[in-house]
């Protein structure tokens, strides 16, 4: 990184569980206190804090925490759980999107019922979606926790309190229109589907600059990273370090998207990595028609990574994934 604000970085506070949670933070303190009893499930969006949410379990549960890796099956975890409580890292790495995938994941639901000791599991949020839709994962699971959108405030706090050096926040030319950049939003109908441009502030942003046109451009420019981000503080960390130079414009901050549209099967594989975040290349070897050239041509665009066989989705680019491969009605 070039800017002397990155090369500043120091790892910082995490987001507090409750504000990670939200309402949802009262069931999880009585899953942690014995109140609940049963599976739980953490579920999130790729990046968004299910780490925290489970050292928080890990920690007061005084449980063994195992940690899945693509490839990884039910085997790893029984060779774990020695009948106290258990925390799950990752459970999306349980299944693959393949006729026949389901098979660690079902032994898995096999052995949740055995066991009596509490059971707290982390998904990401997008193979959570899919599971529930073709293999009523919900029904397993009697408590379910979602990581919460933070606020803008909370992004510019935790942001900021990782590094050492801040650049200067400078205010957009509002004849350039800086303050209401636009990103690529599409409402689809059927078989066609129109590009729309929205406000990347968040609407009392955007109220405030109605009513005094004077804003703090470090406001503008958090309130433009919350909006972007969806609230999630490791894409919101991500996007920022992509910006350079020792001055930042809100209009800086913005989604690493391509400018082209995706094809079927580059929707399709992309849809894996983000339910996956990390995934083998070999899982996706005969269901991705073409896979070295759709790799090749995703990670151009910058949203994926891939190194050692492993592909990895790129934490800058969630916000430019994620509406990409909803345009292509992909689950």
């Amino acid at each position: 990184m070039k800017d002397s604000a990155v090369k500043g970085r120091r790892r910082g506070p995490e987001a507090d569980v409750s504000t990670l949670l939200g309402d949802d933070h009262e069931v999880f303190k009585a899953v942690l206190s014995g109140e609940e009893v049963g599976p739980v499930a953490v579920v999130g969006d790729p990046f968004s804090g299910r780490g925290p949410v489970l050292d928080r379990a890990v920690r007061d549960l005084d449980a063994t925490r195992v940690s899945l890796d693509p490839g990884d099956g039910v085997d790893r975890i029984r060779a774990r759980i020695d009948g106290g409580p258990v925390v799950i890292e990752d459970c999306q790495h349980l299944y693959e999107r393949r006729i026949g995938g389901f098979e660690e994941l079902s032994a898995f639901l096999d052995d949740l019922a055995s066991i009596d000791a509490t059971v707290v599991t982390g998904w990401n949020r997008y193979a959570w979606a899919y599971l529930a839709a073709v293999q009523s994962l919900d029904r397993e699971f009697p408590v379910t926790v979602e990581i919460q959108p933070l606020p803008a405030e909370r992004v510019a706090e935790l942001v900021l309190d990782r590094y050492d050096v801040m650049p200067a926040f400078v205010a957009d030319d509002p004849e350039r229109g800086g303050s209401f950049v636009s990103t690529r939003h599409e409402i689809g109908w059927r078989d066609w589907s129109v590009s729309v441009p929205i406000p990347t502030l968040s609407p009392v942003a955007v109220k405030d600059l109605f009513s005094d046109g004077n804003l703090d451009p470090k406001d503008v420019t958090f309130g433009r990273l919350a909006t972007v981000s969806n609230g999630n503080l490791g894409v919101a960390t991500a996007i920022w370090e992509t910006r350079h130079g020792s001055e930042v414009r809100p209009s800086d901050i913005a989604v690493a998207a391509s400018d082209r549209d995706l094809d079927r099967e580059e929707a399709f594989c992309l849809r894996i990595v983000l339910a996956k975040e990390r995934i083998n290349r070999a899982q996706l070897t005969g269901i991705v028609d073409g896979l070295d050239r759709v790799l090749g041509r995703l990670a151009r665009d910058g949203l994926v990574t891939v190194e050692d066989d492993i592909v990895e989705l790129v934490p800058a680019a969630v916000p430019a994934a994620a509406p990409a491969t909803d345009r292509g009605r992909i689950l």
